[in-house]
């Protein structure tokens, strides 16, 4: 056999590196590779459902690059110093006021060092994934040159305008309205505060006509991305709009069955004379029952003048449904309340251009989001970015649940659902097509059921197209909508930005 002697054995030995560096990045714990020139520089790549990845200095909390991510996928790359520490951070609706930041954790560390070892090494993440049950961005691979160094929770000043933390809900105030699908079937309202040690307290509690007693010192924590999470309750999960107006939450309450509670920051002066509910509502309704039958769902709009309020249209799971007239009273801290009706609980929005109800519709409880627009113009365009979603289900005992997941919206209207948790265990991805005209939306399709096309649905189950129906608020960062899953389910959806 021929000795390997001078230049080829140099070959050979580079070969052999280079098959090496291949074969790592192959594996699924690997995630590097080599590339040519670069000394003293790794390049990091990766994919996001976001646009945007960034790279600090941990020693110096400096941003030390930041990549757009572009194609589809969405993909990015960065060549970054070695022989120092970082932390990375995926960015959402960036250049809005609906901007989210999520950190980015291997494992427990989201402080990573890179030393001489990763120059000229091609450093592969994967898709770089939201974790709505951490708030955390996850990468699919582990990638052996990042080498976990701990935690380390400061922000830099470069994103600490899109950061979230428990002193942004500090000594506030919440209304809310939480429905509850299964288990001890009803509706729930109440006020929700956090106090100065960022503890939450449940006082003023109504459950299904019922006084209740306090719920205090409840140990929320928020992520830097905004998601607030009971450490005591592991089924709950709850986002907080960007604009800090609102909260969105689904979880199994104490009897078992699936809820979603709906909070609204509470503040400003209300007229009591009932001028601030005067104009046009379009309204998303879901009932609860104990079978497809008396469950279901209606969207229509609501004409209210002062107090006095008539539904000019409606539809139903069902069909077209029937008017009615109603007289509504509201106090100077924007609590809504109906003549004849004791069940009947509302709250207006800070801004005036939501009211979220809970009430009794003969014996199954109901929840209704309700939104006035005037003189706004929409456009499709208003629904492209990234949203976390919460979905609750009424109907058969089989298409009862909740869901949450993560949401991408593109310029066609395309509906990508991703890292989506169910109250019965992890759901499959699903994409969803919406037009919009005017604040509302829909979906074509043809056959199926409800004469509608059937696709994936955002609980993982089916869709009947036709059935689909969404509105959206003003701020255009809350999406509200509901339709028929085929099986006997209505599941009952709000996208949050």
């Amino acid at each position: 056999m021929k000795k390997v002697v001078g230049t080829n054995r140099s070959l050979l030995f580079i070969m052999l590196v280079l098959t090496l560096s291949i074969g790592l990045a192959a594996c699924g714990g690997g995630g590097s590779s080599s590339i040519s020139g670069g000394t003293g520089v790794a390049t990091i790549q990766g994919s996001v459902p976001g646009t945007v990845f960034v790279a600090v200095n941990n020693e110096t909390n400096l941003e030390m690059g930041r990549a757009t991510a572009t194609g589809t996928p969405k993909i990015f790359s960065m060549d970054v110093p070695t022989e120092k520490n970082y932390r990375f951070y995926v960015m959402e609706n960036e250049g809005t006021g609906n901007a989210r930041v999520y950190p980015v954790y291997i494992g427990m560390n989201n402080v990573f060092a890179m030393d001489n070892s990763a120059n000229g090494q091609l450093i592969s993440l994967g898709m770089v994934s939201p974790d709505l049950a951490t708030g955390r961005a996850i990468p699919a691979n582990s990638p052996m040159l990042m080498m976990g160094q701990g935690v380390n929770a400061m922000v830099p000043s470069s994103l600490a305008g899109s950061a979230f933390s428990m002193d942004d809900v500090r000594e506030t105030m919440w209304g809310y309205n939480t429905m509850m699908t299964s288990g001890t079937m009803g509706w729930e309202h109440g006020t929700l505060s956090f106090d100065n040690n960022g503890l939450g307290h449940m006082t003023g509690i109504v459950r299904n006509g019922n006084p209740l007693p306090a719920r205090d010192d409840i140990p929320y924590t928020m992520s830097l991305s905004g998601m607030i999470l009971n450490p005591g309750d592991n089924t709950f999960q709850c986002v907080v709009s960007g604009d800090m107006s609102v909260m969105v939450a689904t979880f199994t309450d104490n009897t078992g069955g699936p809820a979603m509670m709906i909070a609204q920051k509470r503040g400003g002066l209300y007229q009591t004379d009932g001028s601030d509910m005067t104009g046009e509502w379009r309204f998303q309704r879901l009932t609860a029952g104990s079978d497809n039958t008396t469950s279901g769902w209606a969207y229509g709009t609501m004409q209210f003048v002062f107090g006095s309020a008539s539904i000019t249209s409606m539809t139903t799971n069902t069909g077209l449904g029937g008017g009615g007239n109603f007289a509504f009273s509201m106090d100077g801290n924007g609590i809504m309340t109906k003549a004849g009706d004791p069940s009947f609980h509302g709250v207006m929005s800070m801004d005036k251009t939501m009211i979220v109800a809970t009430d009794t519709d003969g014996t199954n409880p109901e929840i209704w989001v309700m939104m006035k627009t005037p003189g706004i113009t929409f456009s499709p365009s208003d629904m492209m970015g990234d949203w976390v979603m919460h979905a609750v289900s009424s109907g058969n005992s089989g298409s009862r649940g909740w869901t949450y997941g993560h949401s991408v919206v593109d310029a066609s209207g395309n509906d990508t659902f991703s890292q989506m948790m169910g109250s019965a265990g992890p759901v499959s991805s699903a994409q969803m097509t919406f037009m919009m005209s005017g604040g509302v939306m829909t979906m074509s399709g043809t056959g199926g059921g409800m004469g509608g096309g059937m696709g994936g649905g955002m609980m993982g189950g089916g869709i009947a197209t036709s059935t689909y129906h969404g509105i959206m608020n003003g701020a255009k960062n809350i999406m509200v909508s509901n339709y028929s899953d085929g099986s006997g389910g209505y599941p009952f959806s709000i996208q949050v930005k």
